[in-house]
């Protein structure tokens, strides 16, 4: 990644760190979208534009899951990756081997109404599947 490279030669404050665990972020002005860059294309192949803004910040961020049980572990996780291999990472970190029966959901807090970012949690459609079931039982007695 030549540009990164550049930055980090060019600015003291950007030559903390591993080189690899920092990346090229094209930010938005909504703060939920934005994209990573990948390391391997040139940033023509992005058609950037007078006015877009890339930042320079790093990939890794520790990410807080509330287990099933309820307890709650922290993960460090790379926010240049998919969803997918972000889960793959946070169940081989915790020792869970069947990744492909579990999601990450953002909790929201009855009480505050507040985002808690990467939750672990069962698909609910089965708990659901099973009350719409008892109701209708209960209908037919």
């Amino acid at each position: 990644y030549d540009a990164c490279r550049m930055i980090r030669e060019r600015v003291p404050e950007a030559q903390m760190g591993q080189p690899n665990d920092f990346g090229l972020f094209l930010s938005d002005e909504d703060p939920k979208k934005g994209i990573w860059l990948e390391a391997g294309k040139a940033l023509d192949y992005y058609m950037l534009r007078n006015g877009d803004t890339l930042e320079y910040k790093k990939k890794q961020r520790p990410l807080k899951i509330r287990m099933l049980d309820g307890t709650v572990k922290t993960v460090m996780v790379d926010d240049s990756k998919t969803v997918c291999d972000i889960l793959m990472t946070i169940c081989a970190r915790i020792g869970i081997t069947n990744y492909d029966e579990y999601s990450l959901v953002r909790e929201v807090l009855e009480e505050k109404k507040e985002e808690v970012t990467g939750t672990l949690k069962r698909d609910k459609t089965l708990m659901r599947d099973e009350k719409k079931m008892e109701k209708l039982k209960q209908i037919g007695r």
